[in-house]
């Protein structure tokens, strides 16, 4: 009996070693060079969009923790109220001429949030505390849609990492529903069918790192999750103080689908994808494949000439939105 236990004890323990000795060189192995490359059409991002909106009031909406977050509304006369979330590296102030016409036609009032480590929350902190977070944050700007702007109807809205942060959000059923669904140009996860190798190059990924960090992460041991493991390969041209360079793993983790098979499975959310067919990071024509399994509850449009940065100012976007959104419409 006594050698059998040696054994299994010797088992475990040489098991230990090469797991804590393969994780921490995965860990530990040097990052690719990140590179700065002009792989997008920037031309409809607007540089000098650094001041105060005079549209929009400023709002510092307080979280469940404690923290202020900065968000922007673009006020209406509707009680229908449409939270906007921004792609991943950035903040909210791309979206201000959809959340103008949305807000200026009376459609819906638009909360477009810098989310949690993004853009004027910068000052107060780089980063989240948990995966989590950030569908814990979404959760509390509803809640103040409908204690402060008495929201009857929600409608949770993403661009492209956004996107697929909204997908996740409406696969937990523990979290507060809303009424409709908007994703544009999703990210649905490095798996998916969808994406393109390294996103179409928007990203420099430390894959090792982030294999090595996740084999902790199956333990419950969360010790890393702070370290860097993506990086955006932003143009110089279009880096400011509001931008974000890099993303911790748990942040990397946290902005995008937990799976997009699983995730799209469990959808209940009537929801409305659109992709432009010009799409840098993604296969446009596979949208509508993936989300088939939902195509009860879920409409796909594929829009022409438009790309991934500028389908958030294309007029048949604006379009295929507005109708989403007006009260009555369905699929």
């Amino acid at each position: 009996m006594n050698k059998i236990a040696k054994r299994i004890f010797k088992f475990v323990l040489v098991n230990c070693i090469l797991f804590i000795t393969v994780s921490l060189v995965l860990i530990y192995w040097p990052i690719p060079k990140k590179e700065n490359l002009e792989n997008y059409d920037y031309s409809s991002i607007d540089k000098t969009s650094h001041g105060i909106d005079t549209t929009t009031t400023e709002k510092w909406i307080e979280a469940r923790d404690g923290q202020k977050l900065f968000n922007r509304v673009y006020p209406s006369h509707t009680k229908t109220i449409c939270i906007l979330i921004h792609g991943s590296g950035s903040d909210s102030r791309y979206l201000s001429d959809l959340s103008k016409d949305l807000s200026t036609k009376n459609i819906a009032t638009v909360i477009t949030p810098d989310l949690r480590g993004h853009g004027r929350n910068i000052q107060n902190e780089t980063d989240i505390e948990y995966i989590g977070h950030l569908e814990d944050d979404i959760e509390d700007i509803i809640a103040y849609a409908k204690d402060s702007l008495e929201a009857k109807r929600i409608i949770l809205a993403g661009h492209s990492s956004g996107g697929g942060l909204v997908l996740r959000y409406l696969a937990n059923s523990e979290l507060t529903p809303v009424d409709k669904a908007i994703m544009i140009s999703p990210y649905l996860g490095h798996d998916a069918p969808t994406v393109k190798s390294n996103s179409g190059g928007w990203v420099t990924v430390g894959v090792k790192r982030w294999v090595g960090i996740t084999m902790w992460n199956t333990l419950g041991i969360t010790f890393f999750n702070k370290m860097p493991v993506l990086f955006f390969n932003r143009p110089k041209a279009y880096e400011d103080d509001l931008q974000v360079s890099f993303y911790s793993y748990q942040m990397a983790v946290n902005f995008a689908p937990k799976s997009y098979k699983n995730d799209i499975e469990l959808l209940s959310t009537k929801s409305l994808v659109i992709v432009g067919n010009n799409d840098e990071s993604f296969y446009p024509n596979k949208f509508k494949e993936v989300f088939k399994l939902k195509e009860d509850i879920t409409k796909t449009y594929v829009i022409p000439n438009s790309n991934h940065l500028d389908i958030v100012k294309n007029s048949e976007a604006t379009d295929k939105i507005i109708n989403w959104i007006s009260p009555g419409t369905d699929l």
